[in-house]
């Protein structure tokens, strides 16, 4: 038997508390995370992991964090990068978190989601592809919202967010007798009613609406592969919401423990249980 285990990480925006309570509840359950791939949101929360912060001092700061710095609209970034931050505050945010770390100098084997531009094709970072290259630099790739982010050069690349060709990256995860399990953070929002609304309230819905057929598809390949699926609801919250309410961050927290922690159930009983 092994208690070792396999984990993807969805976009999620703001929402990074979901991932946060569902790494919580596979740890709580005894198993040792191996390998961690990583998409936009999910990409930020899988390189602090790998960089070695611990999931209290995470909790704590996902618990407190002001995200407004990460995305100030700049006049400058408009004019030298056609959008609408500048992305500084992100990339100075993830250095510090992930302590410089590059994908070799991590335990645990990290796997980031980007979206070449140049190739209009999924580009992976990883320890054996981009062994050199800092994990605070794929986790700002990934998370390049078109527009919003100007798009990062990296090794022969121009990289935007990961979400755009794999929201749920859990076919990027080895395949052996070790469990994968993808944590799907679901934007199950209610529906609007008829009126005038704000870029504020459109805007993750157009990208919602973008990557629905993607994540679909993504999702009933894994499974067919053997993939456990976790399905977070997450539509209460918004996930440009940069500096949303505690107790929405807390929900977020406690229903992604609670959906993984159910879900470990289901994988422990097809055989692997932790040791």
């Amino acid at each position: 038997m092994s208690n070792r285990i396999r984990v993807a990480l969805s976009g999620s925006g703001f929402r990074l508390g979901a991932h946060l309570g569902a790494l919580q509840a596979i740890v709580d359950a005894g198993f040792d995370v191996v390998e961690l791939a990583g998409t936009s949101g999910g990409s930020i929360v899988a390189s602090m992991f790998a960089g070695g912060m611990k999931l209290a001092d995470m909790h704590e700061l996902c618990m407190q964090m002001d995200w407004s710095p990460m995305m100030r609209f700049s006049p400058w970034a408009v004019v030298r990068h056609q959008s609408l931050c500048t992305g500084t505050a992100l990339q100075a945010f993830l250095e510090q978190s992930t302590r410089g770390k590059t994908f070799a100098d991590t335990a645990i084997d990290l796997k980031v989601i980007a979206a070449d531009l140049l190739t209009e094709r999924e580009f992976l970072f990883s320890r054996q592809t981009t062994p050199n290259v800092p994990i605070a630099v794929a986790a700002r790739a990934s998370a390049s919202i078109p527009i919003v982010f100007p798009p990062v050069a990296c090794s022969g690349a121009l990289l935007v967010d990961g979400g755009t060709c794999d929201n749920v990256p859990a076919s990027d995860l080895t395949v052996d007798d070790v469990p994968r399990v993808g944590i799907y953070l679901v934007s199950d929002d209610t529906p609007l009613r008829p009126g005038n609304y704000g870029l504020s309230t459109l805007a993750p819905r157009i990208i919602d609406l973008m990557l629905a057929a993607n994540e679909a598809a993504h999702v009933e390949l894994d499974t067919k592969n053997g993939a456990t699926i976790v399905r977070v609801s997450t539509g209460y919250a918004s996930s440009f919401d940069r500096n949303m309410p505690a107790a929405v961050r807390q929900r977020l927290y406690d229903d992604g423990y609670s959906a993984a922690k159910t879900a470990l159930e289901t994988v422990c009983v097809m055989g692997y249980p932790p040791a």
